[in-house]
């Protein structure tokens, strides 16, 4: 006879219940006290590491921090004389890793927890001056759209040329005569759901004109959060942030030029800037001609550069980038205007691969491609306009290697003279002093413990070695 269904799930049934259940083991104390030990643990294995360092002003001499035995110290070398020393005399287990020396370099100022220390170096005498001037990994901050409307501005800007003020006042742009306090507004369509901003707020460097938004509403979404543990309280936190979901109505900008002397409102066409996620404030050229500003439209499937006749209000876009995906406005935008726009050097990636680009600032045509070929420019560290030259960071040029290391070059603007400044076949990370003479590289690999060394730029050649062999890894001490 065949046993019935049923008689056979109840015997499963007995016999799962019958085993030992084993379940997934629970973090025990020792295990976290292990983790949370590791850093300490591991650290003093590898010395004569460079963790930090920095150029000192505008001198040729930079401080870096190296591990030594028993903590960490700091050094100071000069690029002229090749001199090495002590940066100052202390112990090697300071709690902080970078340090600035004041303009005089008779003091130190550094940073421990959240606030920040000045450190007399010829008595060494410390004292709180502030809190630290930086992102801290238990603040929770919120983000908001703004700027939020202002009936009237608390602050004034004042003309190039001293002689008036402008403000906002009942929502409007007003300007005063400093001398005899005369006041008047530009602009009167200004309300509190359509506002003129301060922070927007350009005079032209001849005085005679202004540039501002005036910022029309839009939806402020909220959405709300809760801090599970604050550091300084037992009870959760309520938070706010305002995130604008697709579709929402967002802040329209909309530029606006005033002629002061004649009391004239000039309001501009936005017909090349119709649907703005974000545009940047109005920035005029040193003729004051003309004024630019930036426009990233919604969905970032066009960025444009702007460019405003400071007298009829025509614009007209310099640069439209419009790609079949995204433009990268977060990560990968560079500008950089040579000779107040004559020409404008522009990262795209146009060919598919990040690039440089050169414009004639004048006709907003592509004078010449900088750089070219399959691979990527990282970033700009700097444009030198004398020599046209741009030093750069790229990735994915020297066959063979990690198409992901990034290493340091330099060009000319007319895309000629490309020159390599780095040569390790690792992943580097350069500073250079503020004249350009000479450059720290520190590089690495994750089979190769960091190595830096000090570089002249004429010839690249290397000036002094840091940190050059391999730190003194202890197997045993594993």
């Amino acid at each position: 006879m065949k046993p019935k269904p049923i008689l056979i799930l109840i015997l499963i049934a007995f016999i799962l219940t019958a085993l030992p259940t084993v379940l997934p083991a629970q973090g025990q104390p020792e295990d976290y006290a292990r983790a949370a030990g590791l850093r300490e643990r591991l650290q003093p294995l590898a010395v004569n590491v460079v963790s930090s360092s920095g150029w000192i002003g505008k001198t040729h001499r930079l401080w870096y921090k190296k591990s030594v035995e028993g903590g960490s110290s700091f050094f100071v070398v000069d690029a002229d004389t090749k001199v090495k020393k002590p940066a100052f005399d202390h112990t090697n287990d300071l709690p902080f890793r970078s340090i600035e020396f004041s303009k005089d370099e008779k003091s130190i100022e550094f940073v421990v927890g959240t606030f920040r220390y000045s450190c007399d170096l010829k008595t060494y005498a410390c004292k709180k001056v502030g809190p630290a001037r930086r992102w801290m990994r238990d603040r929770f901050d919120m983000w908001r759209r703004g700027p939020a409307s202002q009936a009237v501005s608390e602050e004034t800007k004042a003309s190039p040329d001293g002689k008036r003020e402008a403000f906002i006042k009942n929502y409007n742009v007003a300007v005063r005569y400093k001398e005899t306090g005369e006041e008047f507004f530009l602009s009167r369509d200004g309300s509190e759901g359509n506002f003129y901003t301060f922070s927007s707020i350009a005079w032209s460097p001849d005085s005679k004109k202004i540039a501002a938004f005036r910022l029309r509403l839009g939806y402020h979404r909220i959405v709300h959060y809760v801090e599970s543990s604050p550091s300084d309280q037992l009870q959760p936190r309520h938070h706010e942030m305002e995130y604008a979901k697709p579709g929402d109505a967002l802040d329209i900008e909309q530029p606006v030029l005033f002629l002061i002397d004649e009391k004239k409102t000039v309001f501009i066409d936005n017909s090349l800037f119709p649907n703005p996620y974000e545009m940047s404030a109005p920035v005029w050229r040193k003729d004051s001609l003309t004024f630019t500003f930036e426009y990233n439209q919604r969905g970032h499937q066009v960025y444009r550069i702007i460019e405003v006749d400071g007298t009829t209000g025509k614009t007209r876009a310099l640069i439209s980038e419009e790609p079949e995906t995204f433009f990268s406005y977060s990560g990968k935008k560079y500008r950089y205007d040579i000779e107040d726009g004559k020409e404008i050097i522009w990262m795209s990636e146009r060919d598919g691969w990040n690039h440089l680009y050169l414009y004639d600032g004048s006709t907003g045509k592509v004078k010449n491609q900088i750089t070219k070929g399959q691979w990527v420019v990282r970033g700009v560290d700097k444009v030198d306009e004398e020599k046209r030259q741009v030093f750069f960071r790229a990735s994915g040029m020297d066959p063979g290697q990690d198409p992901y290391f990034v290493h340091a070059y330099c060009i000319n603007f007319d895309g000629t003279g490309l020159t390599a400044m780095t040569e390790g076949e690792g992943n580097h990370s350069i500073s250079y002093s503020s004249d350009m003479a000479y450059y720290l590289d520190t590089w690495s690999r994750v089979d190769l413990p960091p190595c830096t060394e000090l570089r002249r730029t004429s010839d690249r050649k290397i000036i002094a070695s840091v940190h050059r062999a391999p730190p003194d890894i202890r197997p045993e001490n594993y």
